[in-house]
């Protein structure tokens, strides 16, 4: 778990305007033997962290070299899936470490004081953590800790999840249930107590055509993003460098003087959405290459972009169950958010004047000021000690896409034995090389298009997380018993499963599924006991 302070600093910037700096307080375990900083552990210090330098250890460090950055390590518990006796598994042990820990509480409280003392303007707090392992029950009391200290803060928590769209057949039917209370438990808790929640979803390897040859790029519908992607890299390694980057742009952002609190406010103006969503396209295609006719473009613009929150579409391809296919019904293209901030970072300003019209519309009918965005000259910086290799099909010197076939599922051979000067003849446009030229080297940076927003998409992750403690509850799972006994009764797993609902209805799915509601209620009667009481696997 890491804490960033956000504060104003007195050192203005060379513009003029005022600058922000980090004051960052991290919680990790001792074994894993580095910083677990999750997403953002490739991110370059100078963009999410002033501290470049690591500090590990098997106890409280209390007086790292670096005064900006605090590190505290929880040196009797193992990772979650690590399958030793003492792993950091589930929501209660996170609260027990905590609360059973005075001079882990002592020496955040000390850390904080210090932190407070060195902010004269404090900007708000950007809190990265696991909400699957036991650092989900940690890590609100946490933050529970922060709202005495600071009632008045923006706190914006992104949670990392290891949901069930990423379960592998080796985890075990248990460590599946646990993963998915913990999420339950840790958005509820967070809602409570943070301004917003920016759930975001595990490294999902995907899947290459069986039939793709080396050399070949195959762009199958609904998977855009990937088109400049290598497929000699490997897909997890790929998947979480694009993710890293937007949560790298979107915390830039984030930083700036007074956007914490304008971005949220616009976010979250109904007052009652805190859970947020992170959309983006890297690198953003040319407009040149777009359809001319401004409604196709922003269907291709939707299309192209990748939804990273924890409530994505499934992947093209993906059987649905029936319950699975009236959740998603809904879940259309055209469904309007309450509010959106976009991040185009690196394209030049014609450019970006071509692209900020086809944002506004992508959010219609929103309208301003629920729907703005923000075009930053400086494109998103590749270094390469920091950013793996994973992009083809991109110009080495300014890192914008070249031509890639448009058509769904056309195939496109490698050009890597056409003579040097076929980029001037063989392509529609002579100013970019073959599209699948320079697959080693890469541009030192590229234009993205990073989007924050609130949706009602944000009911497909309420309702999983309900259904699934319902499911558990149907076939009295055994993994109920450690959690019921923390939380003090049934009651306590009852009630975060009636928020839940609450939220699912909030977010207007109360009265578009009533016939799954329905449906629910009869799998919540289900009384025979004798039947399902031993039963291990569950449905989610």
């Amino acid at each position: 778990m890491e804490c960033c302070l956000v504060t104003r600093s007195p050192i203005a910037g060379p513009d003029g305007n005022p600058t922000t700096q980090d004051l960052t307080l991290e919680i990790s375990l001792a074994r894993d033997g580095k910083r677990s900083r999750q997403a953002i552990g490739a991110l370059p210090a100078s963009e999410w962290s002033n501290s470049s330098t690591a500090h590990t250890g098997t106890g409280h460090t209390n007086e790292p070299i670096d005064p900006t950055y605090k590190q505290h390590a929880l040196p009797t518990w193992s990772k979650l899936g690590s399958g030793e006796s003492d792993e950091f598994a589930t929501f209660a042990q996170g609260r027990s470490a905590w609360e059973d820990s005075a001079e882990l509480q002592e020496s955040v409280e000390d850390d904080l004081r210090l932190f407070a003392e060195r902010s004269d303007h404090t900007e708000g707090f950007l809190l990265t953590s696991s909400l699957s392992s036991g650092f989900s029950g940690l890590t609100t009391s946490f933050v529970e800790h922060v709202r005495d200290e600071f009632p008045k803060a923006i706190l914006w928590a992104t949670g990392m999840l290891e949901n069930s769209r990423s379960w592998t057949r080796s985890d075990s039917e248990r460590s599946k249930a646990q993963r998915m209370l913990n999420e339950a438990l840790g958005l509820v808790a967070l809602e409570d107590f943070a301004t917003m929640v920016l759930p975001i979803q595990p490294v999902t390897p995907w899947q290459l055509p069986a039939d793709l040859k080396e050399g070949e790029l195959r762009i199958l519908p609904g998977q855009d993003w990937r088109r400049y992607v290598r497929d000699d890299v490997d897909a997890a390694t790929a998947y979480e460098t694009l993710r890293t980057m937007h949560l790298q742009s979107a915390g830039t952002e984030l930083r700036e003087a007074d956007a914490l609190s304008s971005i949220t406010e616009q976010l979250n103006w109904r007052g009652n959405n805190k859970v947020a969503s992170l959309v983006g396209m890297n690198p953003i295609a040319p407009r040149e290459y777009w359809s001319k006719d401004d409604a196709d473009a922003v269907r291709e613009l939707k299309r192209a972009e990748k939804d990273w929150s924890a409530y994505q579409e499934e992947e093209a391809g993906t059987a649905l169950s029936v319950d699975q296919q009236r959740l998603h019904r809904r879940d259309r293209d055209d469904e309007v958010p309450y509010a959106q901030y976009n991040v185009v970072r690196g394209l030049d300003f014609a450019e970006s004047q071509e692209m900020g019209p086809l944002l506004e519309k992508s959010a219609l009918p929103l309208r301003d000021p629920l729907a703005r965005w923000v075009s930053l000259p400086d494109p998103y910086p590749l270094h390469s000690t920091r950013t793996a290799t994973i992009f083809r099909g991109l110009h080495p010197s300014t890192g914008h896409p070249l031509a890639l076939p448009s058509a769904p599922g056309l195939p496109l051979v490698s050009s890597t034995a056409q003579p040097a000067n076929a980029a001037l003849f063989g392509l529609s446009d002579p100013r970019y090389p073959s599209a699948l030229s320079f697959t080693a080297q890469q541009p030192r940076s590229i234009p993205i298009l990073t989007t924050l927003s609130t949706t009602p998409r944000a009911r497909v992750w309420f309702r999983h997380l309900s259904r699934g403690i319902g499911e558990l509850r149907r076939v009295r799972a055994g993994v109920l018993g450690e959690y019921e006994v923390a939380l003090g009764g049934r009651e306590g797993l009852d009630e975060c499963r009636e928020r839940l609902e609450a939220l699912w209805d909030e977010y207007g799915g109360g009265a578009a599924d009533e016939d799954e509601l329905e449906a629910q209620a009869a799998r919540d009667e289900d009384e025979n006991w004798d039947a399902t009481q031993q039963q291990d696997d569950w449905d989610m």
